[in-house]
């Protein structure tokens, strides 16, 4: 009987420590709703719907039919036309076109003369697995629509397809998955780590005493600061560094540029970070804050899933992620070797991101030191 008493009364002292604590009992309850309503819609491994830009120099009946069928398939959604080779090649270049298709003046002619028409696709292959569906789908739909047009059989085939495989002409998984790995850790460990240093200075009353000092609560921050900019920049060059020698991930692009925009995207994060340490109450607070911004980012930024197979709302709701568009600079740099004008929309987004995150969390934070 004494026994069942005492478990009855903690479990009641339990339950009113809970109800009492609405913030963390808010996090328990919206963030696992907030969740499965995200990654219901969000993720989907069937990949269709692939951005792609043509470059028709043919202008018939017969390319126009061709690139019908392509679009009508659903695999391909023809966004972009394009007046040149090398416009169709800066598309593919920064990722505003996963599949480029290159059609010559003489198609037509050459098909239907019972001569090789050729066809080029350029499919973006730094992500394996749309890349691997663009090219099987492409082949299975050219195919289709020779035997539709009545072109098969002749003497030759009529149609000389040639897909190439830019970037990753293997298709290892590793190229893509391994350079994302240095945002996820990134976006993961900063804001964990400064959001629980923080709020653990608080609880033991170090910052209290602190104010009493002559240090200033902004000389504060940036101190508290400046040691997690260097554990971020250490983890991205030791993966970075791994990747390149251990798995043989080539590196394209300027380090230098790798090395500047991987410290504006670690702006954002410990901004983040703040944000979460000015919000808790306690270092478990503080960690499910950040997972609540984690879990998304992993999951809608592009990291694992094709951003091309969600929903338009879902979608649109990536592009304020910041990894998101610190996948693009990573990627873009390591495997295509982009420059820093190939990635202008990203830099803007991050620079825009660092500005408005790290001034609203100084803001709070210094409100609530006061």
């Amino acid at each position: 009987m004494t026994l069942t008493r005492n478990i009855s009364a903690v479990v009641r002292k339990e339950c009113l420590h809970i109800l009492r604590d609405k913030r963390t009992l808010a996090l328990v309850i919206l963030m696992p709703l907030m969740q499965l309503i995200l990654y219901g819609y969000g993720i989907n491994t069937d990949v269709r719907h692939l951005s792609t830009a043509v470059y028709d120099q043919d202008q018939s009946s017969l390319s126009r039919r061709l690139l019908q069928a392509l679009e009508q398939s659903s695999y391909f959604d023809i966004n972009f036309r394009v007046e040149s080779s090398h416009e169709l090649k800066q598309l593919v270049d920064r990722g505003d076109a996963k599949v480029g298709i290159n059609i010559p003046p003489d198609f037509t002619r050459d098909t239907l003369s019972g001569e090789e028409g050729q066809l080029q696709m350029v499919i973006d292959g730094t992500d394996s697995n749309p890349a691997n569906s663009a090219l099987n789908a492409g082949q299975s739909i050219i195919t289709a629509f020779m035997e539709r047009e009545g072109l098969i059989p002749v003497r030759a085939r009529p149609i000389d397809f040639r897909p190439r495989m830019w970037y990753n002409p293997d298709l290892k998984s590793s190229y893509f998955m391994i350079p994302g790995l240095v945002g996820f850790l990134i976006q993961l460990l900063i804001p964990m780590i400064t959001a629980s240093a923080v709020v653990r200075e608080r609880e033991r009353g170090n910052i209290e005493q602190l104010l009493v000092t002559p240090v200033k609560n902004y000389e504060f921050i940036i101190g508290k600061l400046v040691p997690y900019i260097m554990i971020g920049m250490l983890i991205s060059t030791l993966v970075i560094g791994t990747a390149h020698f251990l798995f043989k991930v080539p590196i394209r692009g300027s380090v230098l540029l790798l090395s500047a925009l991987t410290f504006l995207f670690l702006i954002v994060c410990l901004a983040i970070g703040l944000f979460a340490s000015s919000v808790a109450q306690n270092q478990q607070q503080a960690s499910q804050i950040v997972l609540f911004f984690a879990s998304p980012s992993i999951l809608l930024s592009g990291f694992i899933f094709p951003r091309e197979t969600m929903p338009a709302f879902i979608y649109y709701l990536g592009n304020i992620i910041p990894l998101t568009h610190f996948l693009k600079i990573i990627r873009g740099i390591i495997l295509k070797g982009l420059t820093a004008q190939d990635l202008l929309p990203q830099i803007l987004a991050l620079s825009v991101m660092a500005v408005l995150i790290i001034g609203f969390s100084i803001h709070k934070f210094q409100k609530r030191l006061g």
